[in-house]
């Protein structure tokens, strides 16, 4: 009975010190989430002004199609993906949920620029053809999002790549938060825009050269801002969820504790009880 009851008491110490653990997880991915809320709110306008403009843009008076690179529609089928997942784990289904929504979505001959190593090392045990790889990024510096978006750009423009899209988790709210699939190449040019007396200079194509690329590099840092966002609150609800399981079973084992301690009692009284009438 005492060695029941010294392992009941082990269990509840290491049951009470995870506990500390992923309660100050939680703590951590709190403000981190609130950090990421910020910092995507303030991109998010960067990332519509570049659109903003380039809609003024495809204002201004033109009467010919538009004949730049990144409005054309390719005849043939070879878009290119960039996947963005995390780094670290402890955050449910999170990568999970985006790779699943991956393996509906895209071909494994695709060509693939991943970001995060759960993602990375998901898409090469599962042969997808990943031609880049970025591995442990936290943040996107201005030199990867430069190497990211010149390579695209430039495999776009030779005709290497139909397409191009980015597949990440859209940010909701702090409880919902959906993989999705965001096309930035070709530009849809299908709408009728208003024609306005705007002049465009040097020329058309030369803006479009210049805007283009910029645009599409602020989509896809908002779009791995609005990832990490999503990552931080899923690894927030992860460990509220480790929390509440940890003081389920804490009471659970603390009233097995108090039904052995009782049993052990009881029973040293019977002892003394039978010792004393046998006397």
């Amino acid at each position: 009975m005492a060695n029941s009851i010294s392992a009941i008491k082990r269990q509840l110490k290491s049951v009470r010190s995870t506990q500390k653990i992923t309660n100050a997880m939680a703590l951590v991915a709190t403000a981190k989430l609130q950090k990421q809320r910020n910092r995507l709110a303030e991109n998010h306008q960067y990332s519509r002004a570049y659109l903003n403009m380039i809609l003024t843009a495809l204002s201004a008076h033109h009467d010919e199609d538009e004949d730049n690179v990144y409005f054309q529609e390719k005849d043939f089928d070879n878009p290119l993906h960039i996947i963005i997942t995390s780094n670290s784990g402890l955050c449910g289904s999170y990568n999970m949920d985006l790779l699943k929504y991956v393996e509906k979505k895209i071909k494994k001959t695709d060509p693939i620029f991943a970001i995060g190593d759960h993602g990375i090392k998901w898409l090469m045990e599962n042969d997808y053809m990943v031609i880049k790889r970025f591995s442990a990024l936290e943040e996107i510096n201005p030199a990867i999002l430069s190497l990211i978006i010149d390579n695209v750009v430039e495999l776009f423009a030779r005709n290497e790549i139909s397409s191009l899209d980015i597949i990440y988790t859209e940010y909701v709210n702090t409880l919902t938060y959906n993989p999705t699939m965001f096309e930035l190449l070709p530009l849809d040019v299908s709408t009728v825009f208003e024609k306005k007396d705007i002049e465009l200079f040097p020329n058309r194509n030369e803006v479009f050269d210049w805007l283009v690329p910029m645009y599409v590099s602020a989509v896809v840092y908002d779009t791995f801002l609005e990832a990490k966002t999503s990552e931080q609150a899923a690894r927030r609800s992860a460990m509220d969820s480790a929390n509440k399981n940890a003081q389920n079973l804490i009471e659970d084992i603390t009233l097995s504790y108090n039904q052995a301690r009782q049993a052990s009692i009881t029973q040293e009284v019977n002892e003394i009880t039978a010792g004393a009438d046998a006397l």
